[in-house]
């Protein structure tokens, strides 16, 4: 496993839900199609972004995507 993926399981209690954000960030999709893909409101997906941003000790979303695609990426690799 990478540092990321590490950074995730070990001590920072990432949600499956935040997990399923974290992706869908990834994958450039906005709040709103967030919100619909996972039936949710935009204010929730806002709520998990939050979290997420806390819980990562990230400064702001674009950080959070930055470590969003990092995540994704570590993760195809480990999966292949």
């Amino acid at each position: 496993m990478g540092a990321i993926t590490n950074r995730i399981n070990e001590g920072s209690n990432i949600t499956k839900r935040e997990r399923e954000i974290l992706s869908l960030i990834a994958e450039g999709i906005k709040n709103a199609e967030i919100a619909e893909r996972l039936f949710i409101s935009p204010r929730t997906v806002e709520a998990h972004k939050t979290h997420l941003l806390k819980k990562l000790k990230l400064k702001c979303t674009a950080e959070l995507a930055c470590f969003a695609v990092s995540y994704k990426r570590e993760l195809k690799n480990i999966m292949n």
